[in-house]
């Protein structure tokens, strides 16, 4: 009689565990995935929090919280990941009473982009890890892997270029340079520059930043469409980054930017046309801009796009072209381009191997620039 009462006691201790887990098992517990920072640069470290929380009396032995995030996200050697198309995290938890566990993993950003994590499952039992309860979360967090920085010694010879061209034209102007402050010293700078007296205070180097009564602005031309059924993905990737950098230190001289692309936006669908700015709100957005660029999407032919929104245009621009395509349309197009403007620089990024057939002329100076393929 005893063994009777000891097994029906038990029956009643499993149906009620069971329904007090299907009914209580997910009240007051919270599950979050954020990335620590909304921006790294490429080929930086980043952080992944993993939150679990579990407000209530009712312990949660096994609780299983899957989510996945772009391959992109390099993890490393962290445990019970498969990465495919897209990279699948698993992860065990046991939460007691009142118990709040935090996970950090640490991870890279292999290439720029615009990432997100938009829900976590997370899978739990009863007591008796017979009962499957599953309960999907928000997530909605995001990050910014930012372009990376081409080599600025490379850099320097279309830069000087450029600031040739921006100073002898503004050469003309009546008393054409003011000065707007002080900032630290960076290689790209002229020794003529430097601001001895604050060096001497502070220990580092500083220049004076200059500003114009007339700001002649810099438009990037970044043609990212390819050339043949062939897409030459490190090509695009360097043009990107070239757009980035230099960028970055036209602004650092207070020389207003401005972006044209035949990329599209991978949130809004739509090219990337920017206008000038010169803070540095006005960096930050660009290199978000860059960062979202979707490849994937198609493109209009670049030759098009300079016909359509910057023939004839009014105003003191000096265009930069980024281009590793060297169609025929784009070369009479930039060329007339530059002509209207009266200079015109092009950055040409090529594999070492690759025939060089666009050519400097009086208007528009082509610096080709080498990229070792990848194997």
């Amino acid at each position: 009689m005893e063994i009777i009462y000891i097994v029906i006691g038990a029956a009643c201790i499993w149906l009620l565990q069971k329904v007090l887990y299907q009914k209580y098992w997910n009240q007051n517990l919270t599950v979050a995935i954020s990335f620590a920072q909304h921006e790294i640069m490429e080929q930086e470290e980043g952080e992944l929090c993993e939150t679990i929380s579990n407000g209530k009396w009712l312990p949660l032995p096994m609780l299983r919280v899957k989510f996945e995030a772009d391959r992109h996200l390099d993890f490393g050697q962290e445990e019970n990941i498969a990465v495919t198309d897209r990279c699948y995290k698993s992860d065990i938890f046991s939460a007691m009473m009142y118990q709040k566990i935090t996970r950090r993993l640490k991870f890279f950003g292999k290439r720029r982009g615009y990432y997100t994590i938009e829900k976590a499952t997370v899978d739990s039992t009863d007591l008796f890890m017979e009962t499957h309860l599953r309960e999907e979360y928000p997530c909605n967090t995001w990050l910014y892997v930012l372009p990376g920085h081409t080599d600025t010694r490379r850099l320097m010879i279309p830069y000087q270029k450029i600031m040739g061209d921006i100073l002898t034209r503004r050469y003309t102007y009546e008393d054409p340079f003011e000065f707007q402050g002080i900032r630290p010293y960076q290689p790209y700078d002229s020794m003529r520059d430097v601001n001895w007296k604050a060096t001497a205070h502070t220990g580092e180097l500083r220049t004076n930043l200059h500003g114009y009564t007339v700001r002649q602005e810099v438009c990037l031309l970044l043609n990212l469409e390819s050339e043949t059924m062939i897409e030459y993905a490190q090509l695009r990737e360097e043009s990107i980054r070239i757009a980035n950098s230099l960028s970055e230190m036209l602004l650092t001289q207070g020389i207003p930017v401005g972006i044209y692309s035949n990329a599209k936006d991978l949130l809004t669908k739509q090219e990337l046309h920017l206008k000038s700015g010169a803070d540095q709100h006005h960096l930050k957005q660009i290199r978000r801009n860059l960062a979202r660029l979707d490849l994937s999407q198609p493109m209009e032919e670049f030759g098009d796009l300079i016909k359509q929104n910057l023939i004839n245009e009014k105003g003191d621009v000096l265009y930069v072209l980024i281009s590793s395509s060297q169609r025929a349309s784009i070369r009479q197009a930039f060329a007339r381009l530059s002509a209207e403007a009266g200079a015109g620089c092009w950055i040409l990024p090529l594999y070492t191997w690759m025939e060089q057939k666009a050519v400097s002329d009086q208007e528009c100076q082509v610096m080709r620039w080498d990229v070792e393929q990848e194997a």
